[in-house]
């Protein structure tokens, strides 16, 4: 596979609410180009870096190498990011009765499930201007928690509030991951090698970062090419 249209370095990415899913390797390689495509985001980033309590992230990263702000980044145990079920079964049971159908109530209940840090990004966010970006790290450590048929009413959810989801996926992968609107599959070495890793862009949509399915370079997408060259490159 060879790339369709490439990317301009002119359309800044994230520009509507959508998602990705991005999966391969090397984890601190993954981190960065998923770096460099949330803080070219218009609306902003927050970066949430699934790991227990005590373990340090990729000290090739960009949270170890300071890249993203303290003020974006949160570290979360992976509990802390399951869904509330308690809080939107009791909206739903305490709001309709068992015969009843209003979509209000349950757009509110699928919105009461997402984790409390979540509901708390988009609390923050407000309601105008261009979609924020959620950058899930160690997305992998989540899947206990998100059966398939929880992950689009979960992804259609965040996108009606505003958010972009980047989920960063450093295991092998499951199909589950057409369920998101962007798959794309990174393959490389060490970050110190990031120009000669490769990108399979394997599903995209309309409103996605990258406009075409195909087989990209690193060093072929122009957003990346800027943003690690100016940070990655000068990181010793």
């Amino acid at each position: 596979m060879r790339p369709g249209r490439e990317p301009s370095s002119l359309e800044p990415p994230f520009q509507q609410p959508t998602s990705v899913f991005l999966y391969g390797s090397p984890s601190a390689l993954l981190d960065w180009v998923a770096w460099a495509f949330a803080s070219a985001a218009p609306g902003g980033y927050r970066w949430t870096d699934v790991r227990p309590a005590g373990q340090l992230p990729d000290p090739l990263g960009p949270v170890m190498r300071g890249a993203i702000p303290k003020d974006r980044c949160t570290v979360s145990d992976p509990q802390e990011l399951a869904p509330d079920h308690a809080g939107a079964n009791a909206a739903i049971t305490t709001g309709l009765r068992p015969d009843e159908h209003n979509p209000r109530l349950e757009r509110l209940s699928e919105f009461l499930r997402l984790p409390t840090p979540t509901r708390a990004t988009i609390a923050a966010r407000g309601s105008e201007g261009p979609p924020l970006v959620l950058v899930v790290g160690n997305g992998h450590r989540l899947l206990p928690f998100y059966p398939a048929s929880t992950v689009g009413s979960t992804l259609q959810t965040l996108r009606s509030h505003g958010i972009s989801v980047l989920n960063i996926f450093s295991e092998v992968p499951t199909e589950n991951r057409f369920l998101f609107d962007n798959v794309w599959h990174l393959s490389g070495s060490t970050p110190s090698a990031w120009r000669n890793a490769t990108l399979i862009v394997e599903k995209v949509d309309h409103s996605g970062p990258m406009p075409s399915p195909g087989e990209f370079q690193l060093k072929e997408i122009p957003l990346v090419m800027v943003s690690l060259t100016r940070t990655l490159d000068a990181v010793p």
